[in-house]
């Protein structure tokens, strides 16, 4: 979950254009979703790491338009 979690992080982080950017942000907010789903996060957990990816892809595409 750790390594999925860091390789959606890394996509985020490596996009070229703000639609790869925003692309990869919805991949991971839908591996976030699917994890609480399951119930394989607590709902703070899923919190916390949709705040992780939305700072991530927030930070991303600040970048790109810069």
């Amino acid at each position: 979950m750790k390594r999925e979690a860091d390789r959606l992080l890394a996509q985020i982080g490596r996009a070229d254009s703000m639609i790869v950017a925003v692309k990869a942000g919805a991949r991971a907010e839908g591996f976030v979703l699917g994890l609480e789903t399951a119930g394989a996060l607590r709902a703070g957990d899923a919190e916390r790491l949709y705040i992780i990816f939305e700072t991530a892809l927030e930070d991303r595409l600040k970048a790109l338009a810069s």
